[in-house]
């Protein structure tokens, strides 16, 4: 379990993060929702200490992490638990997809080439990327960048994996195949944390959504529970406004 307590964040005197509290069980699938600017991102980037709030803790299983110090260890562990797909790819221009999903490994976890080559591929597979394994990424498209980066963060097997917009660098015809494998990975029961705009994948593939706006949850329940009967009026105005264009029959 991973469990967030009085998360805050502030940037130029604009409060971004005002006292999140969240609790995620293994196995969920949490959509975070919400208007640009209001802080998804950086609850995800504080999370792993990409950034560093204020204040607030992040206790996994028993341990409890001071979020707004730095201690290199304890990012250590922190960065091995998490892993984090990105809006943009940061792959390794000069390398393969499997030298990128490789590096990590052998790096980071000190894995032998040969074992860390085993788990790339496994992933490139897993991604449907094994095919263009010895492709550089300039020879790749924005979509299969992006599913190289998310194999990847899955070589690393994390416990949580946090995904920052990942279609939203993604020319519209590419979303889709990036979004269904993300859907598998769902299904395999990988804890995750999504921040997405795409409203109808956010509502299939989740099993709790949480709105986000002015750096509080303001409502936190299942996809039929925010989508369909939400309990705040701030959520129903965005709901509005995301589904209206393609679909004006939706009314909440």
């Amino acid at each position: 379990m991973f469990e967030i307590k009085n998360l805050h964040k502030t940037y130029h005197n604009n409060v971004v993060l005002d006292g999140i509290d969240l609790t995620i069980h293994k196995g969920d699938v949490i959509g975070i929702i919400g208007p640009s600017g209001t802080g998804k991102s950086t609850l995800l980037r504080c999370m792993n200490q990409l950034e560093l709030p204020e204040q607030g803790t992040l206790t996994i299983d028993d341990h409890e992490i001071d979020l707004s110090r730095k201690n290199k260890m304890e990012m250590l562990e922190l960065r091995k638990m998490t892993g984090m797909v990105f809006q943009r790819f940061h792959l390794f221009e000069k390398k393969t997809a499997l030298e990128n999903v490789m590096e990590g490994l052998v790096v980071v976890q000190k894995k032998s080439k040969a074992e860390a080559r085993r788990i790339a591929l496994e992933e490139l597979e897993r991604v449907g990327m094994s095919a263009w394994q010895n492709h550089y990424p300039r020879h790749l498209s924005g979509g299969q960048q992006q599913r190289v980066a998310i194999a990847r963060t899955l070589a690393m097997r994390p416990q949580l994996l946090l995904l920052d917009e990942p279609t939203s660098a993604l020319d519209p015809e590419l979303v889709g195949e990036v979004l269904d494998v993300i859907r598998e990975i769902a299904k395999d029961g990988l804890t995750m944390l999504l921040v997405s705009h795409e409203m109808n994948f956010v509502q299939n593939v989740s099993n709790r959504v949480i709105f986000l706006d002015k750096g509080h949850v303001v409502e936190d329940g299942t996809p039929k529970q925010v989508f369909e009967h939400p309990q705040n009026q701030r959520t129903r105005e965005f709901l509005q406004k995301m589904f209206l264009n393609a679909h004006p029959e939706y009314v909440i």
